[in-house]
């Protein structure tokens, strides 16, 4: 079985964006929901709980590059 281009730059968008995921939400989500709200980091970044889009968007990537490699051919 061989390796879809495709399926790599899908597997690599979903790392980009699971990667923005953890650093703008998963690091600070205890803070989040303490203030149940938003949370100012200590170099001054705000983050919300909004920032769990771009876990959504890294699953979404996730999921097309597995119909991508394994899908119909």
């Amino acid at each position: 079985m061989r390796v879809r281009p495709r399926a790599i730059v899908l597997v690599f968008a979903a790392g980009l964006f699971a990667a923005i995921f953890h650093a703008r939400y998963w690091m600070w989500r205890d803070c989040i929901a303490a203030s149940q709200s938003s949370c100012v980091t200590p170099d001054g970044n705000n983050v919300t709980d909004g920032g769990m889009v771009w876990g959504m968007i890294a699953l979404c990537f996730l999921a097309a590059a597995l119909i991508a490699q394994f899908g119909r051919r």
